[in-house]
């Protein structure tokens, strides 16, 4: 299975046409003969509108049947699934949320339409999953995760970030001429606050600055580490409240992101709102002419674009590829995208960029 970064592949692969499939896939007791179905329905009328339309691309067609027959024990935890098919490689991206209407395109160009959201929501990042003795670190870059290998002198258990021979109490005193006391705070309480400011200015030493490191832990640590916590790259507000054994890397995965595009959602309905106001004063934002030539002369910091992926009132037949072309425009130049609803785009307008 192929990661995202399989994306800038795809899009300097020169092959023509590109398949383009999205489709959802069976997680459940009867996941793989009715994946194995589905992924042969697809397979012919592929190969059906191949042999109409294209009927000189034997080796495209050759191609979608290697990639179609692939073995559905691959895809048994794989919900939804966006498969790009050229002549020369099948792309797999898997998807972090379900297909609305699923659907193939055979074009000069991949669609990419159906990843507006995934495209728009890249985290990348360190995730630090924290415990009251011991801390172990992931990356997580391009909604991808995968373990963070640590050096051996890394503090990640408790005895190794403040020794074994821990006194675990502080004395706090009061006395006036009459009365005088001692406070001994509880040892373990003690132990891991220091504990937890090792971690805090090794992950300052070892992580870049301004990326982002977002907090699996329980809530009781969590409330520690707020007091503790130095370093600006905390995405406290974000943090997930559980046990870090408790996930797997496709469930903390899932809970980033839903937490990710619920963030995303009010920033682009922000940013839409200024856009179109600011279009009523220059139309030229709404120009799919004008913003394909902002975008590839790297004049744009941002690009709004609709999440219908089929023709309406606001957008029409003729718009769709045009859209798909400022989407692989924006890709392919990094440049950020702001999916909103088509509502709350201004009528006719198929994007907005400034």
């Amino acid at each position: 299975m192929l990661y995202p970064d399989s994306l800038t592949q795809l899009l300097t692969d020169s092959s023509q046409p590109v398949v383009s499939l999205f489709i959802n896939l069976d997680t459940g007791g009867q996941a793989l003969s009715a994946n194995k179905i589905k992924l042969n329905s697809y397979a012919k009328q592929i190969r059906d509108q191949l042999l109409a339309d294209h009927p000189d691309q034997a080796g495209l067609l050759k191609q979608v049947e290697a990639c179609l027959s692939v073995a559905p024990q691959e895809l048994a935890h794989v919900q939804s699934i966006a498969l790009y098919i050229t002549e020369n490689k099948c792309y797999h991206l898997i998807l972090h949320y379900p297909i609305n209407t699923e659907y193939f395109t055979i074009d000069a160009h991949p669609d990419l339409r159906p990843l507006s959201s995934e495209l728009a929501l890249s985290l990348n990042g360190t995730i630090l999953n924290l415990n009251k003795t011991s801390f172990s670190l992931k990356t997580i870059q391009q909604n991808v995760i995968r373990d963070y290998p640590l050096p051996a002198d890394a503090p990640t258990t408790i005895e190794e970030g403040i020794g074994t021979d821990r006194k675990g109490e502080v004395v706090q005193g009061f006395s006036s001429p009459t009365h005088s006391y001692v406070v001994k705070d509880n040892e373990q309480l003690i132990d891991q606050t220091n504990y937890f400011r090792v971690i805090d200015r090794y992950l300052t030493e070892l992580l870049p600055q301004k990326a982002p490191i977002y907090v699996v832990t329980l809530p009781g640590n969590l409330n520690l580490f707020k007091e503790l916590a130095t370093n600006v790259n905390y995405q406290l507000d974000q943090t997930i409240q559980t046990s870090p054994e408790s996930l797997t890397d496709d469930e903390l995965l899932t809970t980033l992101l839903k937490d990710g595009r619920q963030r995303l959602r009010q920033e682009a309905l922000a940013l839409a709102e200024r856009a179109t106001n600011t279009y009523h004063s220059d139309p030229e934002l709404g120009n799919p002419d004008i913003i394909l030539s902002r975008i590839n002369n790297r004049q744009l910091t941002a690009l709004i674009v609709p999440t219908a992926l089929t023709p309406s009132s606001t957008i029409s037949a003729d718009q769709i590829p045009v859209l798909n072309s400022l989407l692989v425009a924006a890709v392919k130049t990094g440049l950020a995208l702001y999916p909103v609803p088509v509502e709350n785009l201004p009528t006719g307008l198929i994007a907005l960029g400034f």
